[in-house]
């Protein structure tokens, strides 16, 4: 049986929202979807990033 600890402390680091965005490395891809800007980074997940406040 596997427990992942991570969801017990309020999950694992999925994407930072933030007001403004902008690619951190040069892997970093710019992408509009739903009238919103995201970023994501094939070479570090950690890059991930969506523009706007939380709903």
């Amino acid at each position: 049986m596997y427990i992942d600890i991570n969801s017990f402390k309020g999950g694992s680091k999925k994407m930072k929202v933030r007001p403004s965005v902008k690619p951190i490395c040069e892997h970093c891809q710019v992408i509009r979807r739903h009238g919103k800007v995201w970023i994501i980074c094939k070479r570090d997940p950690k890059h991930k990033q969506r523009q706007g406040a939380r709903r």
